[in-house]
């Protein structure tokens, strides 16, 4: 029996039961089990709420933090601009107090005589392209506009005969390059002076003058322009009359066409062949507006060209007195449309001007839209004069009611728009300008409906603004009419490209109203330009 008592004690024994037992009992749905239940309830609550109230302190210590950083960057970055501020308002001052008296005029030297059998004493030395290539005789210069890239002669001839010349000052340094200028420069000096000693050794040499500073006016075809778009105005309202009478052949069809040619060159892009079908519906609707499917009365085209023309004496189209009106409503939409795409695409993105360049070129070049043997590219200009006047020469002060107007700003209402809307504005039409202007027609069966020569006529009526005149809106179109375009002025113009654009970018900036984001934004263009493309200015 001893030996059994132990065995009998565990075979009786069982586990602890206590849990189970618990939830089988009967009073587990009594009140004080339910206050266990909340109570164990409660507390978990308040830890999980603890915890998170921690994680929620330690999230709100972590934004501050940052806002501190923050804070404390932005305020060294102020100080930062203030003491570049302070150094530039210094140099400024420092500039200023400077005065560098200018040498007497050297004496003009005696014209030699020709020596046909032989070289002349200015032909055995290096010949540079500096001014005095640029005022020699007329002989001379045909044959450097022979020897330079295939742009037209007056272009070649014209850098001291344009009305408005960049500065005497830049014209004298137009020769003087450093080492690191581009290559395609010096080699058009060698073609330079290859030409000129090919003149040289048949023409005597004139005398070397000395550049004269010409103070540049308004455009004289500044006020044509405007009655051009006051014409332009005019025949919109009848038109627009017209196709509202009953019966009328155009009742319904103006609304529609105006949208189908906005809506063609709000898609001028960038992409290849991207432009042909805008392209080519416009052109259809021009037709269309010729051809008489459309049938409008004529109207006199003299009224919307600046300089009156004669009959021309070979065969070309449009050689009367008279167009369809629809034919020049269209075109005043077209030309509308460039200005509008101008404007709200390439103030931010200067490079969507090119492929509205092209597509104005396209339509103002071809001869089936032409009048009399040329462009009326006049209709786009007159737009032009109206919304960026510092193009044809027009000053003011972006600071009065008067000067605004003379500058182009828009109202909104009764007062004007923004200031930073404004300069969104005239940058987008600065980029248009150019991408119109510098357009190289030398491979081209067309005319250039506008040439190069009225962009160096707008550059030279900024940048030779006396430094009571010159405005911030000078500034901004000035500076779009650079930024992506240098290379086109270079290849037209060479060293006195160079020379213009080391007086826009380097000298024309510092004689601009202190404080001026606008000058900073324009010399900060030539640091720009020598690390990217390498063109080195000072």
């Amino acid at each position: 029996m001893a030996n059994s008592s132990p065995l009998r004690s565990q075979v009786l024994s069982s586990p602890d039961r206590s849990c189970l037992s618990n939830f089988l009992l009967d009073g587990r749905n009594n009140e004080s089990s339910h206050r266990d239940a909340l109570a164990a309830a409660q507390a978990e609550h308040d830890r999980v709420r603890q915890a998170a109230i921690r994680v929620y302190e330690l999230h709100e210590l972590k934004e501050e933090h940052s806002r501190i950083l923050e804070e404390g960057r932005r305020e060294q970055e102020r100080l930062k601009t203030e003491a570049a501020i302070a150094l530039e308002e210094k140099r400024l001052q420092e500039l200023k107090a400077k005065s560098i008296k200018p040498p007497p005029p050297p004496p003009k030297p005696e014209p030699e005589p020709a020596k046909p059998m032989g070289k002349t004493a200015d032909e055995e030395k290096p010949i540079s392209v500096a001014p005095q290539l640029l005022q020699r005789s007329e002989p001379l210069a045909q044959a450097q506009a022979k020897a330079h890239s295939p742009v037209p002669a007056p272009l070649q001839n014209g850098f001291s005969n344009l009305g408005n010349t960049a500065s005497s000052h830049a014209f004298a340094v137009a020769g003087q390059q450093s080492q690191t200028q581009r290559p395609s420069i010096l080699s058009q000096n060698k073609e330079l002076q290859k030409g000129a000693k090919a003149s040289q050794s048949q023409q005597p040499v004139a005398p070397i003058q000395k550049p004269q500073l010409l103070k540049p006016t308004v455009d004289p075809l500044s006020d044509r322009y405007i009655e051009i778009h006051q014409a332009l105005k005019k025949l919109r309202r009848e038109i627009v009359a017209a196709s509202k009478v009953a019966g009328s052949p155009l009742k319904g069809k103006i609304g529609t066409i105006r949208r189908e040619i906005r809506v063609s060159i709000g898609q001028l892009t960038g992409g290849k062949g991207a432009n042909v079908q805008p392209t080519t519906k416009i052109m259809s609707l021009l037709r269309q507006s010729l051809d008489g499917q459309l049938p409008t009365p004529l109207v006199d085209v003299s009224q919307f060209v600046a300089v009156q023309r004669e009959p021309s004496t070979q065969d070309v189209p449009n050689n009367g007195a008279e167009l369809p009106s629809l034919f020049i409503y269209l075109m005043n939409i077209s030309a509308k449309g460039i200005i509008s795409q101008f404007i709200n695409e390439c103030g931010a993105n200067p490079k969507a001007a090119d492929p509205i360049g092209v597509f104005t070129a396209q339509v103002f070049s071809h001869k089936d839209f032409s009048w009399r043997g040329q462009s009326l590219i006049d209709i786009l200009m007159a737009k032009f004069r109206v919304v960026c006047p510092v193009l044809f020469g027009s000053r003011g002060s972006d600071k009065t009611e008067r000067g605004r107007q003379a500058l182009g700003w828009k109202r909104d209402g009764p007062s004007w728009i923004q200031e930073q809307n404004h300069n969104d504005r005239m940058a987008g039409l600065g980029a248009g300008f150019a991408s119109i202007s510098l357009r190289d027609f030398s491979k081209a069966s067309k005319s250039n409906p506008y040439p190069p020569t009225h962009y160096w006529k707008a550059f030279a009526s900024i940048v030779n603004s006396p430094a009571a005149e010159i405005s911030n809106t000078q500034l901004v179109v000035l500076r779009s009419m650079i930024d992506g375009h240098e290379q086109r002025f270079l290849n037209f113009y060479g060293n006195a490209a160079m020379a213009a654009l080391r007086l826009a970018l380097l000298e024309f900036p510092e004689r601009a109203p202190a404080n001026s984001s606008a000058a900073a934004s324009l010399r900060a263009l030539a640091d720009i330009r020598r690390s990217d493309s390498g063109l080195v200015l000072a």
